[in-house]
């Protein structure tokens, strides 16, 4: 478990590879079933699921589901039907098989401007602690931030008194550019430091595997999982807050390219434009990032500064109930916000042509003042025909949301892992 992890990108295939790695993940997306309904989802023959099933039951990687006898489905075994696939069964209640929560904890770390988040999950990937961290996080060298998340680590493990033999594995996602493929941090606007290895020193801290993530990424798979019908296909996610990223999954799985992540909010749009945090000007975060928008705001307004010039949760809830109250000014600087949304809409679709694109973040917490102006913008940005085939959904979500898809995220790998180390 402490070697280089192989690519992230090839987990999807090599868990399908698998009829224990199939049923298992047909279980996380749907939650518990009766044997009959796994054959089913599966398309594997009712004895071979029998038979996978008893094996992961004595491995205690899988339960038996707390039923209401009101609610319980018929039997799904019948002497009479091979497959247990027709039918014709006994009457007694089914048995419903899900996860066993109790086979191991996974801790999810998301790291951005000034926060450090950390949250340890069941493997059946309920939450059972979080924390929040504020700090300074450019302040950082490369020891001190590895000290950080491994302190924040071992403080979910002693909250909830988990044995560092049930970490099964650990995610951490992050602001920026990261190779998922090595478990490098590359650059991030809420660190001073580049081209860290982060996820050696945890790994060899804890002894499992450690994912690497960039948030957007983490986001995508958070809401692709909370609605099913927009996994299907191309999905881009655009998240709008401390940042601007896009997280891209295919059929509900982040798999696309090196970690699955773009950095769009990178893009130019104005060439002389106003400073972004890369360093460069006129990018699409420059105009559209809460700490673009706060900027600009102080301009012309009396506001108090913001630590390392990123707003608070706080500070941009006051931004926005002072535009809605009718600021001419601040009404003006969300209409330019709406501007640089379509064009970043307007780029993932005439390049990907997703099937879904999901508008996210807490930054879309102001999408209604950016709305008229997004949408103007858009028509114009795009060729009717290819604006049509790609479906736009608003999902303003919090922070939480980035650690929740870690979790998912790294279940994921631990699953695939542990099904090749005992197929």
């Amino acid at each position: 478990m402490n070697e280089q992890p192989e690519p992230l990108r090839r987990a999807s295939s090599l868990a399908r590879g698998s009829n224990r790695g199939r049923l298992v993940e047909v279980l996380r997306r749907q939650g518990p079933l009766p044997r009959v309904e796994l054959a089913r989802s599966t398309g594997l023959s009712f004895p071979a699921i029998s038979a996978i099933t008893s094996k992961l039951m004595a491995e205690d990687l899988l339960c038996e589901a707390e039923t209401d006898a009101a609610t319980a489905l018929p039997d799904d075994t019948d002497e009479e039907d091979t497959d247990g696939l027709n039918g014709r069964r006994r009457g007694r209640p089914a048995v419903l098989l899900t996860l066993n929560p109790e086979f191991g904890r996974i801790i999810a770390v998301s790291l951005r401007m000034n926060l450090i988040e950390t949250l340890i999950a069941d493997f059946s990937g309920s939450a059972l602690a979080q924390s929040r961290l504020e700090l300074t996080t450019r302040g950082l060298d490369a020891g001190a931030l590895c000290d950080l998340v491994t302190a924040q680590i071992e403080a979910m493990l002693d909250e909830t008194a988990t044995p560092r033999e049930r970490l099964l594995g650990i995610g951490i996602a992050l602001q920026g550019i990261v190779d998922a493929d090595t478990g490098r941090h590359l650059w991030s606007p809420a660190l001073s430091i580049t081209d860290v290895d982060l996820a050696t020193p945890i790994r060899e801290a804890f002894g499992v595997e450690v994912v690497m993530a960039n948030d957007a990424v983490a986001v995508a798979l958070a809401l692709v999982a909370a609605e099913p019908a927009l996994a299907q296909g191309l999905t881009a996610t655009l998240m709008v807050g401390h940042g601007i990223g896009m997280g891209i999954v295919v059929d509900g799985e982040a798999r696309w390219g090196a970690g699955a992540g773009s950095e769009i909010g990178h893009v130019k749009l104005t060439p002389n434009g106003p400073q972004c945090r890369c360093g460069q000007r006129g990018c699409i975060e420059a105009h559209l990032a809460d700490y673009a928008l706060y900027r600009d705001a102080r301009t012309f307004l009396d506001l108090p500064p913001a630590v390392s010039q990123q707003p608070s949760e706080a500070q941009m809830a006051l931004l926005r109930a002072r535009a809605r109250a009718g600021d001419p000014r601040l009404e003006q600087l969300f209409r330019q916000a709406g501007h640089a949304l379509a064009e970043a809409v307007a780029t993932t679709i005439s390049v990907l042509r997703p099937h879904h694109l999901i508008l996210a973040g807490p930054g879309l917490q102001a999408f209604d003042m950016m709305r008229s102006a997004y949408e103007e913008r858009l028509e114009l940005a795009v060729l009717p025909w290819l604006l049509k085939s790609t479906a736009i959904h608003v999902r303003p979500s919090e922070s939480a949301t980035i650690v929740d898809g870690m979790v998912r995220r790294t279940l994921r790998v631990v699953d695939r892992n542990y099904m090749e180390t005992t197929e």
